[in-house]
């Protein structure tokens, strides 16, 4: 009984949405309209864009400090050698999550 009343309420905002986007043909804009026409990207995407890259290389460099310590830890005791491991591999999932987000950032910085 409930999705037959969820599917009906469906179908009602359905069918009164049909004529809300109703779009007439072509508007000729003047040069100063088209002057403030952007292209998709704004200051606040391209600020999301740094920001994300900018954690991911801090956190890459915190695993890096981590990892050195971890690895000097092991030549001194051998017995540190799996913290050593672990840090090791922390860094280079950091890495990778680096560079995925400097990817991100990119494309959201060079997104028209």
């Amino acid at each position: 009984m409930r999705s037959k009343v969820v599917g009906l309420v469906a179908a009602a905002a359905l069918l009164a949405s049909v004529g809300i986007a109703n779009a007439e043909g072509p508007v000729k804009l003047t040069d100063g309209q088209l002057d403030k026409i952007t292209a998709g990207a704004s200051p606040t995407s391209a600020s999301v864009a740094a920001n994300v890259a900018t954690t991911g290389a801090l956190n890459f460099a915190g695993a890096v400090n981590t990892a050195v310590a971890a690895n000097l830890a092991a030549t001194a005791s051998p017995s540190a050698v799996d913290t050593a491991v672990a840090a090791d591999l922390g860094a280079a999932a950091a890495f990778n999550n680096l560079v995925a987000a400097s990817t991100s950032a990119a494309i959201i910085a060079g997104t028209p």
